[in-house]
């Protein structure tokens, strides 16, 4: 008789093992199904969130990351960093070129005519140190009729020059009878002093350089 009620007891017993473990198995996934959902749900909302982003600060691409020193036309001694704060439409060029800058020069007061933003400042900084000084710069500024509430003209070291050229891709070559031949480009620069747009060439359209001020 005993050994009668063993058999069912066993196989019941085993039943009881076998939904417990299915229980147990499916809590488990239920918490661990539960527990990604959160965690999609947490990437969800990273990935949506209105992200704040910290304009004023400088980024490792800047000019404004340079520590070399300037002279603008009025004679005051500055670093690229003081033009932080605002675009700046700018070039390389030295007063006494004779083709090129010029052409380089009446590109950008193009672009000032079409430009009415308040935002956006002009920079002209010498690749010729030694006789671009704050006064000529200031004679040249005035002959070309530049309003100097909106552009600075700066000179600076040899070492300054090319550290800025090599980070705006700008090459130059000092030529036997004192002149340069050099690149032709109009950098547009962010508030950050990080190159937006770069404008290549003489005598061609600027609205490229327009669009990428909107």
């Amino acid at each position: 008789m005993k050994r009668k009620l063993i058999i069912p007891f066993i196989a019941v017993s085993a039943l009881v093992l076998t939904l417990s473990v299915y229980f147990a198995m499916n809590i488990t996934a239920s918490k661990k199904k539960s527990g990604n959902a959160a965690i999609e749900n947490q990437k969800e909302k990273l990935c949506c969130a209105d992200l704040k982003i910290d304009h004023g600060k400088v980024g490792d691409n800047s000019i404004y990351q340079l520590d070399s020193k300037w002279r603008d036309e009025s004679g005051k001694t500055i670093s690229l960093a003081a033009l932080k704060g605002k675009k700046q439409i700018m070039a390389m060029i030295f007063t006494s070129c004779t083709y090129a800058c010029p052409l380089i020069l009446n590109d950008m007061k193009k672009i000032e005519s079409q430009t009415k933003s308040k935002d956006v400042n002009y920079l002209l900084v010498s690749i010729d140190p030694a006789r671009d000084t704050p006064e000529v710069l200031k004679s040249f500024a005035e002959r070309n009729n530049l309003d100097l509430n909106k552009w600075r003209l700066i000179t600076g070291s040899q070492n300054g020059v090319s550290e800025l050229a090599a980070v705006l891709g700008f090459r130059y070559k000092k030529e036997k009878d004192g002149s340069f031949s050099h690149s032709n480009i109009i950098s547009v620069l962010n508030e950050n002093g990080e190159i937006a747009f770069q404008h290549f060439g003489l005598n061609q359209s600027v609205q490229d350089v327009l669009n990428s001020l909107k």
